[in-house]
């Protein structure tokens, strides 16, 4: 990754800062707004990177997204994009057909879909004109590239991919997504597996999977750099709960969310308003596909996008987190803790967050399990409370983005010691 040479000239000059690195952050996507879990994490790496440093980010990007590159701009010294059109659901016929083609391929879809020249013409172009100490690759899709073999390359795995497609070809009922799922699961664990070799090192959002990381590759650094809430943003309210109300967030084009979703209104909700016939579910979050769309109704409500999530969970007296496939850490687990909310989740849900059943939320994974506990935590509003309380002290003792960006900068600084000491 980091050991091919590249042709070099004199630097020229940008606006930068008298101390701290040169970090260049290279993402998928423009990181604004920051209303879904991977675009919140690179944009408060971002914003407080660029405190101390010269942070230079290389993302691609889409026609008509100008206002949206001005706001990042506003938060570092650089800005730099390659254009691309993205598919904008799990449906569009462009990513059905690019998803067929690399049935055949020896290559993932992961990794296809993210591949272009144009990027990696950039990364030359950029490594031509400065040097960056840190590269810093948001998740191990991107690892394909040829990078500055000058620089540190730090990986930024947001979850373990090859798991998560692992257990989304265990949960999916689909055939065809299932067998989809197992030939990328396949390729993609040779790739993600390289990436992590080929670093210099590695950031996890959980020490469950720093571990498995260090088991398969031993010798290589890496740092546990948690998934974190911005805690004056998502904080509790004065305003009265809808005792009637449950909440889920999250990106709905995501495919773990969808499913979640549909697990949701399909089995345990019936259960819930067997007993409660007047509860509404809200699912709140961008790009609802029809196959959500659909599940509206008198007790389900479906708002795709909408500008600000914080009054659906406010106003809601349970948030639940249903999630049977994933990997890394949900953000929506530490927002609703944030703001003090009763949570009802799975284990897989709050996965890799130090959380305690019964002291910060309800963990339930059976149907019935779930159903029951949020209807405890609805008619039981002294532990709902209690709750709340518990986990909005956990994340302000643990999980603030000032925290978490303070151990990336020191695990950046260890690193670059020791390439200095291998140096000399």
């Amino acid at each position: 990754m980091a050991c091919d040479p590249i042709e070099h000239t004199e630097p020229v000059e940008h606006k930068q800062l008298t101390q701290g690195h040169r970090i260049l952050i290279v993402t998928p996507s423009l990181p604004y707004p920051p209303i879904w879990g991977f675009g919140i994490r690179v944009y408060q790496f971002v914003r407080l990177l660029a405190r101390n440093h010269n942070v230079t980010l290389l993302t691609y990007a889409e026609e008509g997204e100008g206002s949206k590159i001005t706001a990042i701009e506003e938060a570092c010294a650089t800005v730099h994009t390659v254009h691309m059109v993205k598919p904008t659901a799990s449906s569009d016929p462009g990513k059905r057909a690019a998803q067929l083609a690399s049935l055949v391929s020896p290559i993932s879809y992961q990794r296809r879909s993210l591949y272009t020249p144009q990027m990696q013409q950039k990364l030359d172009e950029l490594a031509a004109q400065e040097k960056f100490d840190i590269i810093q690759v948001e998740s191990s899709q991107l690892a394909g590239y040829r990078f500055d073999a000058r620089s540190t390359v730090v990986l930024d795995e947001h979850n373990i991919e090859y798991e998560l497609l692992y257990r989304m070809y265990q949960s999916d009922r689909s055939p065809a997504r299932r067998l989809y799922n197992w030939m990328e699961f396949r390729k993609f664990r040779r790739e993600e597996i390289k990436s992590w070799h080929d670093s210099c090192g590695c950031v996890m959002t959980s020490a469950r999977e720093a571990e498995i990381v260090r088991k398969i590759v031993p010798s290589k650094p890496v740092e546990v750099v948690a998934n974190a809430v911005d805690i004056e943003y998502f904080r509790p309210s004065g305003e009265a709960e809808d005792s009637n109300a449950i909440v889920l967030t999250g990106l709905m084009r995501y495919r773990p969310n969808i499913d979640a979703a549909v697990y949701f209104v399909k089995e345990i909700f019936p259960r819930i308003l067997a007993s409660r016939p007047n509860m509404v579910f809200y699912i709140v979050g961008a790009g609802a596909p029809e196959e959500l769309k659909r599940l509206a109704g008198p007790n389900v409500v479906v708002t795709d996008t909408v500008p600000d999530v914080r009054p659906y969970v406010h106003r809601s007296a349970v948030f639940v987190v249903p999630l049977r496939m994933g990997s890394g850490t949900r953000l929506k687990v530490l927002e609703g803790l944030a703001m003090e909310k009763a949570m009802v989740s799975t284990s897989l849900g709050c996965e890799g967050i130090d959380v305690g059943n019964g002291e910060h939320l309800l963990i339930a994974d059976d149907v019935a399990d779930f159903a029951d506990s949020v209807l405890k935590l609805v008619d039981d509003r002294e532990m709902a409370a209690r709750l709340g309380r518990q986990g909005r002290e956990l994340v302000e003792r643990q999980y603030s983005w000032e925290t978490v960006v303070a151990q990336l900068e020191s695990f950046h600084k260890k690193l670059l010691a020791a390439r200095a000491e291998r140096l000399n």
